[in-house]
């Protein structure tokens, strides 16, 4: 089997995460060429229990996926790794020291945010997305790079932030409230004012995305690895794009598939973390 048959399985799951994502097309040709087919697997499959624990809408079939993943960190613990991601991960010279207890620790955290209360306010938000990823964290610090694991998990808790905002609707519709309950009280809005342009919605989401913008703000890009490091220089943009529109909310989606020319320079800056 040549080289370019054996990488067809991960180059699908990249092609597929590059195009919902579209740095991370520009992140992945920053990683280090030694471990660069196991890291890319990697933040695909984070990519893969976010979208179990946040895009399918069903809990019954959510559940049975997170539940497979268990299973599959189990198998590939002892040398049985049947998925594609997970045999490319195990690749990693360091997969052999992550503890499953790790693994499980993020299926569980994935599973958290399918039942998520409303958040008081914006930190409550940030530590819920972080039970996801304060592991996910842990292990690609572990896997990959001397990372800032906590800024790595800070990172990616805001990039779900901002997307869960830009997917209002389909979040309100599944039960969970994007925005943090103080918020909405100080702009006096209900749970269905927040999908109804009003002034009250435009400040209120304007007062969120510059919540985001600030707190991405504070993160140095530079340790938490060149994919986290795209996606936050790209929506740090995004959030300012956004905030500047007169309807934020339905500024926000399209830009998710755009990106500003820096993203290539913030993922350069972090390939050596």
């Amino acid at each position: 089997m040549s080289e370019t048959e054996s990488n067809a399985p991960l180059a699908s799951f990249e092609a597929k995460w590059v195009q919902a994502v579209p740095e991370l097309g520009v992140a992945l040709s920053f990683l280090a060429p030694a471990t660069r087919a196991a890291h890319g697997a990697f933040v695909c499959l984070v990519h893969e229990l976010e979208h179990a624990a946040f895009g399918i809408r069903d809990a019954e079939p959510a559940t049975l996926k997170l539940q497979w993943w268990a299973e599959e960190f189990a198998r590939a613990a002892k040398g049985e790794a049947r998925h594609p991601l997970t045999q490319t991960i195990a690749m990693a010279a360091s997969f052999p020291l992550v503890p499953l207890a790790a693994w499980y620790a993020a299926v569980g955290g994935a599973l958290a945010q399918r039942d998520a209360e409303p958040a008081a306010n914006a930190d409550a938000l940030f530590a819920a997305y972080e039970v996801l990823h304060e592991p996910l964290a842990q292990i690609e610090a572990q896997l990959f790079a001397l990372l800032d694991a906590p800024a790595l998990a800070r990172a990616r808790a805001l990039a779900r932030a901002l997307r869960e905002t830009a997917s209002l609707a389909d979040a309100l519709r599944d039960g969970r409230l994007p925005l943090p309950l103080d918020l909405l009280a100080r702009h006096r809005l209900s749970r269905g004012g927040l999908t109804q342009a009003s002034p009250e919605q435009v400040a209120a989401l304007r007062e969120w995305l510059g919540i985001l913008r600030d707190a991405a703000a504070t993160l140095d890009a530079a340790r938490i690895g060149a994919p986290a490091a795209a996606t936050l220089s790209a929506d740090h943009w995004r959030l300012a794009k956004s905030m500047r529109a007169d309807e934020p909310l339905a500024a926000l989606p399209p830009l998710l598939g755009r990106m500003p020319l820096r993203v290539s320079l913030s993922a350069w800056r972090a390939r050596g973390a």
